[in-house]
């Protein structure tokens, strides 16, 4: 197969993946009526090997089918980590080495994914247990209509329902952790569950490239730059090596763009795209090399599609894609204040047109006439018994460094000085900061899980 057909194998723009190098071979899961223990670290090598271990989970109060599984060894803590994929991300996109270390994981030494710069002191695979999962509709699992945030969060508490069962597990404790699009599902679960599972707790909050939505001059994609809002609506429609294009350039500016200045002073990116039916022009540069994990990234995820059970629907099929982009544009232009029993927000107020539900609407109200510096206000308060972390790189263009200090910024304004923190990556970095810099993700998460000092002074890597 060449090249080419390989990306047009991508059913979106953001695949968040490991290296290539296919792993070992796993015994399929028990039945839900057995009690198994979650996967060891020890037997952790690349996560693509976990597909024989995915139970496939019906939540009934929603009717959607969701593939997962959980590993760790919970040496530390019995708090569980719900890893919420971002757009098109299958749950083979999460680094290695943003999970576990060599020690605990010695198998991933024998992967490409695996890169000794990147192997630290912490496994978070060892301290607690790790709960991965697939979205309705990816590999084995149907897509049976729309999928709403709210039916989210109940799909997510019918997997650790699941758990408790099948892996003899206590779920009492939880800590979300979200990508991208997983940030804003990740905040919808944490405000609702509280209500509607009250006999679990919410942790802490951990989200990877967070903004708070809710624009109330109802500005769709206000926390992505100009070309990544362009390609991610060419990319709803064109075929062929348009398409192939459009989302193998998105992919690449996952990682910053040669000479892209950092955020923090609040200015516009500079990036655009013009796309006409045939060509896109992009009037940066992406960088996209070996030091900074990109090539891999790209190498890792072609290899992902092609394994069972993603093989199935290439990861993400084209009516997912166009789901998780339409609840995007809600989260943007839509707020609610809260929730309410059976995971259901309450409180929604749209700002501008909503494609699925007002109910998918933001945490916070923004205030967006200046795109490039928001201010986020009457923010949901989070039931949780931790901190919520926003996690970032200066040069996300997706989902602005402004944005998530915006969230962090009102939430730390309404209920307390340092109930929220913003921990930015001291080099270069972007949306894929967790792909960049896998080692310190995984010691800013632990820092989160400890209340320790926010991970600071870090040793900066050949790839930034």
């Amino acid at each position: 197969m060449s090249r080419a057909s390989r990306f047009r194998a991508f059913s979106c723009a953001l695949l968040l993946v490991v290296s290539a190098c296919a792993g070992g071979t796993l015994q399929p899961p028990p039945a839900a009526s057995q009690v198994a223990s979650s996967i060891p670290c020890s037997q952790i090598s690349d996560l693509r090997a976990l597909g024989p271990r995915l139970a496939d989970v019906t939540n009934p109060q929603t009717g959607d089918a969701m593939e997962y599984t959980v590993i760790g060894d919970g040496a530390v803590s019995n708090d569980v980590l719900v890893m919420f994929p971002g757009t098109g991300q299958i749950l083979t996109g999460w680094p290695v080495q943003m999970l576990t270390n060599s020690a605990s994981s010695p198998e991933i030494v024998k992967t490409g994914a695996y890169d000794p710069l990147e192997d630290g002191s912490v496994s978070l695979c060892h301290n607690y247990r790790i709960l991965l999962f697939d979205y309705p509709g990816v590999g084995s699992t149907p897509l049976s209509g729309n999928v709403t945030r709210d039916m989210i969060a109940s799909d997510v508490d019918a997997l650790l329902q699941d758990a408790s069962t099948r892996y003899g597990i206590s779920t009492n404790a939880v800590d979300p952790v979200g990508w991208s699009l997983g940030t804003t599902n990740a905040l919808k679960y944490a405000v609702l569950s509280p209500v509607s599972r009250p006999t679990r707790t919410i942790h802490n909050v951990i989200l990877i490239a967070a903004g708070p939505g809710g624009s109330e001059q109802a500005e769709v994609g206000g926390d992505s730059a100009a070309c990544v809002s362009t390609m991610f609506g060419a990319a709803l429609t064109a075929t062929g090596t348009l398409a192939d294009d459009l989302k193998t350039k998105l992919t690449e500016l996952i990682f910053p763009y040669l000479g892209q200045t950092q955020a923090e002073s609040g200015t516009n990116s500079g990036c655009t795209a013009t796309v006409s039916s045939t060509a896109l022009s992009l009037s940066v540069t992406p960088d996209c090399g070996i030091l900074n994990h990109c090539l891999g990234f790209i190498a890792g995820s072609i290899i992902d599609l092609e394994t069972a059970p993603w093989s199935t629907t290439k990861g993400i099929d084209s009516a997912v894609f166009a789901q998780q982009r339409e609840l995007s544009n809600d989260f943007d232009v839509a707020y609610c204040s809260g929730g309410g029993p059976n995971f259901t927000s309450t409180g929604c107020t749209a700002y501008g047109s909503v494609k699925m539900s007002v109910q998918n609407g933001g945490v916070c109200k923004t205030d967006t006439a200046n795109p490039d510096a928001p201010i986020a206000s009457a923010c949901d308060r989070i039931p949780m018994t931790g901190k919520l972390i926003v996690i970032n790189g200066y040069e996300d263009l997706l989902t602005q460094w402004t944005y998530g200090k915006a969230l962090v910024d009102a939430y730390n304004a309404q209920y307390g000085a340092g109930t929220a923190v913003l921990d930015t990556y001291p080099g270069a970095a972007g949306h894929g900061v967790m792909i960049q810099h896998p080692e310190w993700t995984q010691l800013a998460i632990e820092a989160a899980m400890t209340a320790s000092p926010i991970v600071r002074d870090v040793r900066i890597t050949p790839g930034g």
